[in-house]
């Protein structure tokens, strides 16, 4: 496996919590290292733009790793599924997918409070969308 691009990815999210950004400095600066939110371009990661009510692992023209491991239809992406990925995305793959072989190669974040709050609505402002509750889910996921 070719690691310069996640070594990459990892000096970059290094970096973005030190370079002066938005009104949200640093929170959403941190995911940009990686991602895109509003021309629809991947770049390490995929593009998030438009990700809230999107299928996991559809963003056109990225090779998602978890991909495969995915049983019968992708979850949809929602507030509590992106927090739950943006906190632990080792633990999350596993669960969402629902194989305890399943990798990705975004590094956990462990982002809670202000900081996860401020990418939540950055997505929700980029994507035009109000966030849709998880599926069945209405508190904050287990972060054990």
């Amino acid at each position: 496996m070719n690691r310069n691009p996640l070594i990459a990815c990892a000096i970059a999210l290094c970096l973005a919590g030190l370079a002066p950004g938005s009104a949200h400095a640093g929170a959403e600066n941190k995911c940009k290292a990686c991602h895109d939110f509003t021309t629809g371009k991947n770049r390490i990661g995929p593009s998030l733009k438009g990700i809230l009510g999107r299928p996991a692992g559809t963003y056109p023209g990225y090779h998602y790793v978890f991909k495969t491991y995915i049983k019968g239809k992708p979850w949809v992406w929602t507030e509590e599924r992106i927090r739950q990925w943006d906190y632990n995305t080792a633990k999350a793959v596993k669960e969402l997918t629902g194989d305890a072989k399943a990798y990705t190669r975004m590094p956990s974040q462990f982002m809670t409070g202000e900081p996860e709050d401020q990418i939540i609505d950055y997505i929700k402002k980029t994507s035009g969308k109000q966030a849709a509750p998880a599926h069945g889910a209405a508190t904050v996921p287990d972060r054990r």
